[in-house]
């Protein structure tokens, strides 16, 4: 509640200025207005008087925390939240987790934990608009809105209770990891190494060893062993590294895990073994080497994020912010109805039942900032895609202070080729950058309704309600396809996946305040010819799809003015 309180302060303090300055000026216009009622924020049947302008200026504020994904409420950040971090998620684990149950864990699930992102996204736009009443029932309008959309995240990877089994591998922490875990690997290699001496020597000679008539009774078996140890060694030598050898991989099985216990069983039956062959270089005290000290820190899981070529090659998942220009919008608005004709101050003050119907058309040009696929918490400008809606819009006019505006629309996007990530199951958001793809997408078709009753208290003030619903048809992206991942394996790249969550539909409830000198001035009251709209809205309950729990506050300052004393 504070921090809508300071929102709404600053978005008065951004939008006052302004209204004192065109006061200061104190512009006047040419001509009086036709008198109307106070006309308020949202959709309405009302066109503009034959040459008079009107210019807007308006500050928004809209905050998402929580989202809702087919009717259940959760957080914003749940897309990036919840399952393991293993070989699905991240291409480098697959790889390793075949490694570790080939080294004897054979159930071995590589996990890097479970991440969590807490995420809160802001939205401010400053909608720019002229809109000109060619005549007193066809109105032209252009709008153009500045954005900077800012997302503030904290992301991490809970690592306890077992659900991390891989943590950042210590060998490159330097110290004495690697010339210790090379002394370790390398016992197995010399066990490997003495047996294969001892089986050629007995073979030359059976008296060569104490050992050698069981080694000749059991020549499969020693085979078996050295060959098994041989690739212990090799498969330690990868997993962990060591001074002086290639491998290492970033991660390895925890410390005091269930798996590395799994590990040590198999040492120790290694080390029987060669004791029954005469061959002690695994002794007592040998281990493996050192494993994973601690899950993913912060830190760590910022470096993962980054990395392009062992993570997900994206900017770090902490926030985002990005500002420019949204989309461009063309309107156009034509009056087919009005009950009560020219008799504008009827209108105003007539307490009989009347009826007006408008349609509006709105040409949206795709001059918007589309969300960089790089950036997993970029919002955009806008949506960088053209469309046209047509809009009906019914008044009612229900008595000299009561109305209400009824309003249907649909949208359609035309088709645009975007720069993606594309996922291989509907829902996931954290991607590596691999999966970035062209992808040719086909917007659904959007229906907009509402209902917006009005009720105007005096000559200056006007108050209202808004209830909204949209739904929104899915996209259709034209993407599917097999690629292999950086190690070859195949891997599904589904635009059904991405159509999945790009259909929706929603109910917003809003409620508005406005101040406007319009209809004093058709009492004959002079001075300047304008309105403030305060308005909040906020969406309430969705259906299908994937929606954003949005909380919108708007303050907007209209100025009506004939140009050049016409």
């Amino acid at each position: 509640m504070i921090d809508r309180l300071h929102t709404s302060r600053r978005i008065l303090r951004a939008c006052w200025l302004p209204v004192v300055a065109g006061l200061a000026l104190g512009v006047p216009l040419g001509a009086p207005l036709e008198a109307q009622r106070i006309i308020g924020p949202g959709a309405d049947a009302v066109t503009i008087p034959r040459g008079v302008f009107r210019f807007g200026l308006a500050a928004e504020h809209t905050v998402q925390r929580d989202r809702w994904a087919d009717g259940a409420l959760e957080g914003l950040g749940s897309a990036f939240s919840g399952a393991a971090l293993g070989p699905e998620k991240l291409s480098l684990l697959g790889p390793l987790q075949q490694l570790v149950r080939d080294l004897g864990a054979p159930n071995f699930a590589a996990s890097l934990g479970a991440p969590r992102l807490e995420l809160r996204q802001r939205v401010f736009v400053t909608p720019l608009s002229v809109e000109y009443g060619v005549t007193d029932w066809f109105t032209l309008g252009v709008s153009a809105p500045l954005v900077r959309a800012k997302s503030e995240g904290m992301f991490r990877v809970n690592g306890d209770s077992g659900r991390a089994t891989l943590g950042l591998n210590p060998l490159y922490a330097g110290s004495a990891v690697p010339g210790d875990n090379r002394a370790t690997i390398d016992r197995f290699s010399a066990a490997s190494t003495s047996l294969a001496q001892r089986r050629a020597a007995c073979q030359s000679n059976p008296a060569s060893y104490p050992e050698c008539p069981t080694i000749l009774a059991e020549l499969a078996t020693v085979d078996a062993l050295i060959t098994g140890t041989t690739q212990f060694a090799g498969g330690l030598a990868t997993v962990y590294g060591g001074s002086g050898l290639t491998g290492g991989r970033p991660y390895v099985p925890m410390a005091g895990s269930a798996t590395e216990l799994q590990l040590l069983a198999r040492v120790d039956s290694l080390r029987t073994a060669f004791t029954r062959y005469g061959v002690g270089d695994i002794t007592p005290t040998t281990g493996l080497p050192l494993g994973a000290q601690a899950p993913l820190g912060t830190a760590d899981v910022a470096a993962l994020i980054a990395d392009s070529t062992n993570g997900f090659g994206a900017r770090p998942l902490t926030g985002s912010a990005i500002t420019g220009f949204g989309d461009l919008h063309v309107t156009a608005k034509l009056k087919l109805f009005d009950s009560f004709g020219t008799a504008s101050d009827s209108r105003f003050g007539a307490a009989r039942f009347g009826v007006r119907e408008a349609l509006g058309v709105d040409a949206r040009l795709g001059t918007g900032i589309r969300p960089a696929p790089g950036d997993l918490l970029d919002q955009g400008t806008g949506t960088g895609r053209s469309a046209l809606t047509l809009r009906s819009t019914t008044d009612l006019i229900l008595g000299a202070r009561l109305w209400a505006s009824v309003s249907i629309a649909m949208t359609q996007g035309t088709e645009s080729t975007e720069r993606l990530r594309v996922p291989s199951a509907p829902g996931d958001a954290l991607l590596e950058s691999w999966r970035e793809a062209d992808v040719a997408v086909t917007p659904g078709r959007l229906l907009d309704a509402s209902l917006a009753p009005r009720w105007q208290v005096n000559d200056y003030i006007a108050l209202g309600a808004s209830w909204r619903w949209r739904k929104k048809s899915a996209d259709a992206f034209e993407v599917d396809t097999t690629v292999a991942d950086p190690f070859g394996a195949p891997v599904t790249l589904s635009g059904s996946a991405l159509a999945a969550t790009s259909g929706f539909d929603v109910q917003q409830v809003g409620w508005y305040a406005t101040f406007s000198t319009l209809s004093a001035r058709s009492s004959g009251l002079r001075g300047l010819a304008f309105e403030v709209n305060y308005s909040h809205e906020q969406a309430i309950s969705s259906g299908a799809g994937i929606v954003p729990k949005t909380w919108l506050d708007r303050l907007e300052i209209r100025y009506y003015t004939r140009l050049f004393g016409r």
